[in-house]
């Protein structure tokens, strides 16, 4: 009899979620709007009864009293900017540089815009005007180090935050990114002092703690445990952390119950935690032996990424050994379909034609 071989679900993907800087996830992320009004047609639209639609609403009625004020201006297309509206945010800045390019707040609110629209050379010269206007700007210097962080130049980043550390010594994000930047050169230990170093900032740190977790996680060290709770403590909600503590007590642990808890806690604040229910299902079936549960899990994480290849492997390989050929040998067939270099779901599928045994 063959050995059964197991793909664990970490194997092929990150057990953790890159972290990034909110500022860069809504730059890089967000859509255009089609909406092609004019601004000032935006104060028609008082039927957008959502919090933003009311204040932008109210903005262009003063608008329309004010013409020429450009700070109303900034104020909403920075709204519109909340809301993924980048047409009509782009209109009311390019309003705006028409009243007042002397005002350094505005080329900040450019910055994002042009971010936002896929402009990253044009949203680094927006701040690099806010900085010859306001050289003590400490956000236009945190923006531009978060440019090049995207841009993977982490020196030129590591030089702007220090420049943030220079006006404010105790900024705990300029520690954070720091720690990003080091941590992408794969200097572990100068990342490690920099995220400790946010943390004593700001105890409540929940994404230095989990970065500082990841660090000694790779390491096989308990001491990753200390930071998954601290990041817990800092924020109950935080899945990855919960995620990657399941983790540890798994595979370093082997203390089962403690992981099934952990990921059970990250799908009940994320049902779609698609992870989290792919590791209940590992559990289940390689180490628990409950075969149908390991089916519903496994079920849960397809529902939530269902072009997963390592999924329907999985499942397969419960399947098969219920007995159910037929449901193992489809499943081999949609991991090969998903990915046809996928060797060990091409021999589970030629086992499972030939009647072969796990």
């Amino acid at each position: 009899m063959k050995s059964k071989t197991i793909h664990s679900p970490f194997a092929s993907s990150s057990p953790y979620l890159l972290i990034f800087f909110g500022w860069i996830v809504f730059g890089i992320t967000i859509n255009s709007c089609t909406n092609s009004k004019n601004p000032d047609e935006t104060k028609i639209a008082i039927q957008d009864t959502t919090p933003i639609g009311k204040r932008i609403a109210d903005i262009s009625i003063k608008i329309s009293k004010d013409p020429k004020n450009a700070q109303l201006f900034n104020d909403r297309a920075a709204l519109h900017l909340q809301r993924n509206d980048v047409a009509n945010a782009l209109m009311d800045m390019e309003k705006v540089m028409l009243l007042d390019t002397t005002n350094a707040s505005y080329f900040l609110t450019l910055a994002d815009v042009h971010l936002a629209s896929g402009k990253p050379g044009k949203s680094k010269a927006a701040l690099e005007k806010c900085m010859s206007l306001d050289p003590n700007n400490k956000l236009a210097y945190e923006k531009l180090a978060e440019l090049f962080f995207i841009a993977q130049q982490y020196k030129d980043a590591i030089k702007n935050l220090d420049e943030v550390l220079k006006l404010e010594i105790t900024n705990p994000k300029a520690y954070f990114m720091k720690g990003m930047c080091y941590r992408d050169m794969g200097d572990t230990t100068k990342a490690v002092s920099s995220f400790q170093t946010a943390i004593e900032q700001r105890t409540d740190y929940d994404d230095a703690y989990l970065q500082l977790a990841m660090i000694f996680h790779n390491r096989n060290s308990k001491t990753a445990l200390q930071y998954y709770d601290g990041a817990i403590r800092a924020n109950p909600k935080n899945t990855d952390a919960l995620y990657g503590r399941g983790l540890f007590y798994q595979e370093n642990e082997r203390n089962y119950d403690q992981a099934v808890q952990d990921y059970t806690n990250a799908i009940l604040i994320n049902p779609k935690a698609a992870n989290a229910h792919y590791a209940l299902g590992y559990i289940h079936y390689q180490y628990l032996k409950v075969y149908s549960q390991a089916i519903i899990h496994f079920n849960d994480a397809i529902n939530v990424s269902p072009e997963w290849p390592e999924a329907y492997f999985n499942r397969g390989l419960t399947y098969e050994t219920q007995g159910n050929v037929a449901a193992a040998q489809a499943d081999y067939e949609k991991a090969l379909k998903l990915n046809p270099n996928y060797k060990t779901a091409e021999i589970a599928l030629a086992r499972v034609k030939t009647g072969g045994k796990l």
